[in-house]
This record gives C-alpha cells, sequence and structure tokens, in this order.
C-alpha cells in the first residue's frame, strides 16, 4: 500500500493521475472531504500533524509519499505544520515498518535558512534522516501548473495593468518544474534503489529570476509588464498580490522573498539518476486556459514535446508483485509516454510536428 498525504494539492493531483496507471494500491490522504471520489485510489480525511491520525494514514502502508505541508506564499494553519506533520509520520512510519519514505521538500531548506518556509522544510528534512527510515528527500524549485496559486495570481496581477514595484533584492534564481514532473520523479524515486538516502534538487533550466518569470507571464497573456522606473514608484509587488480579491496569496511576501535568497542548485543528480522528458516553462504556458487570445495566424501552436520510447518504467513492481511473479500491464506509465502532467498518452497519437516547437515570442 502506498500511502500519499496532501493528495488534494497540486503536485498530489498530477501524482495520482501516475500512481492511477500503476498496479500497486494507495491510499490518498486529505484534508477535506472532496467534491468528486477517485476510485482509484482509496480516500482518508485526516490532518496527519495528529499522531493518532497519522498512524490511521499509515495502516498497512509499504511506502509513504509525502506532500503535505504548507504551499509557497499561503500561511501555515499552525505555525509547526511542516515539523509537526514530519515528526507524526515518521513516528507511524517506523511502526508501520514502511519500505520506502519519498518526501517533497523545497530548494533552499535547511535549518539555518532565513526564511521561515525553507527553515521549516529543513527541519522535516533532518527530522526523516534522524528517523533512519531508507527515504529520499526531493526538492523542488518554482512548481507550475495551470493552478498554480503564484502563477494565477500573476497572471490576474498582470492582466489587471497596475503599475508594479519590484523588491530591491530580487537576484534570486529557481529553477523551475512541471507539477506532472514532478509527480513522476516521485514515483520513480518510490522504487529507484539508488536514491535511498539521497537528496536530489529537481529543475529544468535555465533559472528563472522574478523579473524574468513576470515577463514570461505577460508574453504568454500577450500585454506588457507595467514597471515603476522612478525610486518607489508602482505598488510593491508582494503588497499588489496580497491584495488580489479572493487572496489568492496569503503570505505575498513570503513567496517574492524567495526569489531574494534562492541560489540555482545542481541538477546534476537528478538528470544522471531520474533521467526523463521534462516539460519546459515557456512551452507549457501557451497550454494553460488563461483566457488569453488565440494564437495570430503564422504564431506557433502549443505542441508537446516529441515521445522518447526508449524511457525506462515508471515505477517498478514491489517485491510483492516480484515474488508473485506478476509484472507490470499495458497500463503502466512509461517515462516519456506521459504529458506534462503526468497523464499516460495513447499509443495512437500522432508525434506532433517540430514546426510548432518554437521559442516564445
Amino acid at each position: 500500500m502506498i500511502v500519499v498525504t496532501g493528495a488534494q494539492g497540486t503536485v498530489g493531483r498530477a501524482l495520482r493521475d501516475v500512481l492511477a496507471q500503476g498496479r500497486r494500491p494507495w491510499r490518498a490522504v486529505v484534508r477535506r472531504e472532496p467534491a468528486e471520489r477517485d476510485d482509484a485510489a482509496e480516500i482518508l480525511v485526516a490532518d496527519v500533524t495528529s499522531d493518532e491520525a497519522a498512524a490511521r494514514a499509515l495502516r498497512g502502508a509499504t511506502a509513504v509519499i509525502h506532500l503535505a505541508g504548507v504551499a509557497p506564499g499561503m500561511e501555515p494553519a499552525r505555525v509547526d505544520h511542516e515539523v509537526a506533520a514530519m515528526g507524526a509520520l515518521v513516528a507511524a512510519a517506523r511502526t508501520a515498518k514502511v519500505e520506502r519514505f519519498v518526501y517533497l521538500s523545497a530548494t533552499g531548506a535547511t535549518p539555518r535558512s532565513p526564511h521561515a518556509w525553507s527553515r521549516a522544510k529543513g527541519e522535516a528534512e533532518e527530522l526523516l534522516r534522524a528517523s533512519a527510515l531508507p527515504s529520499t528527500i526531493l526538492r523542488a524549485g518554482l512548481v507550475f501548473a495551470a493552478d498554480a496559486r503564484p502563477l494565477v495570481a500573476l497572471m490576474r496581477l498582470i492582466r489587471s495593468g497596475v503599475k508594479l514595484r519590484l523588491p530591491l533584492l530580487r537576484a534570486g534564481r529557481q529553477f523551475p518544474i512541471a507539477a506532472g514532473d514532478v509527480a513522476i520523479a516521485l514515483a520513480t524515486a518510490l522504487d529507484h534503489h539508488q536514491t535511498v538516502g539521497r537528496t536530489i534538487e529537481l529543475g529544468v533550466e535555465p533559472a528563472l529570476t522574478l523579473a524574468r518569470l513576470l515577463e514570461l507571464v505577460a508574453q504568454r497573456l500577450g500585454r506588457r509588464l507595467e514597471l515603476g522606473r522612478l525610486p518607489f514608484s508602482g505598488v510593491p509587488l508582494a503588497a499588489a498580490l496580497a491584495q488580489l480579491p479572493g487572496g489568492a496569496l496569503s503570505d505575498a511576501e513570503s513567496w517574492t522573498s524567495r526569489f531574494a535568497i534562492s541560489e540555482a542548485p545542481d541538477l546534476g543528480e537528478y538528470q544522471r539518476m531520474l533521467p526523463m522528458r521534462r516539460s519546459d516553462v515557456v512551452e507549457e504556458l501557451r497550454s494553460y486556459p488563461w483566457g488569453a487570445a488565440p494564437p495570430r495566424p503564422g504564431d506557433p501552436l502549443p505542441v508537446l514535446q516529441p515521445q522518447d520510447d526508449g524511457g525506462l518504467p515508471l515505477f517498478m513492481p514491489g517485491d510483492a508483485m516480484r515474488a508473485a511473479g506478476e509484472h507490470p500491464g499495458r497500463g503502466a506509465a512509461r517515462l516519456g509516454r506521459v504529458d506534462p502532467f503526468g497523464r499516460i498518452e495513447s499509443a495512437g497519437d500522432a508525434t506532433p510536428s517540430k514546426s510548432g516547437d518554437q521559442p516564445a515570442q
């Protein structure tokens, strides 16, 4: 039984699409009752910061993929949420004798970080390492998806036409990575024996600065990015994000400040140990349903990257399946045969022509 905590989040939803292609049972642990139930998984509503709830969530588990935590730009329900959740899950995992624990952390996580969110992630990492559980830590940079709160907030802000003022400190860089690619990495690390005890940075080059990210979103919308040029002219970006109707980001200052301190990490281990097709942020932005005008005649159309039929299995069968002589069926997703959100592509899909595979205008 694979247990996925935080299965309602951006990465959690992508991971559910990936795991649904496999043959092992899995349990989605969520904090709220979903509007629609997924027949492919057992669903448990629980707050894993509680020892009792964590023990209930991991009952019968052989593996854990831990995603439950505070999303970038969102204020936690409780200050120690990250650490409390990890502490409860580690205790439950040791009791259940799980065979693998995979944790999604964040680039820049360290207990010594001046950034509260990165510091909490770092403290959670330390708890997992000290547990002696067979574990893998994956650190993601800027996770993007059509419904990612920060990107949706930036889209709404740029469409409003307000003149913005960027923070004075904005030279930090983050590697972007699609939520679907994070899901594939999580599922693959679950059964990749060489990832045990490793901390692996995830991302796709080139690294983005805050200014470049705003430019890309503006280009996608076909809008001009209004930036204050004179000293202290324009609305501070964090303040403008915080004032958006509907509260897209409840901790906008925290989200923008990560771009001031983030350093682009080495992606070498990711590229060596978890080889897969990766989604480019510019190309994926093209397909987001944000209400932008359709492409003009002659503009490149949104395309998926060409398939790579030589990919490795997305995740290998567990020991129980090997002992029974079972093998993944045709439904098992394979690397290079999934779209940017981890959904399997049918064998009959035509490979897109390269004529539309051009950089954004």
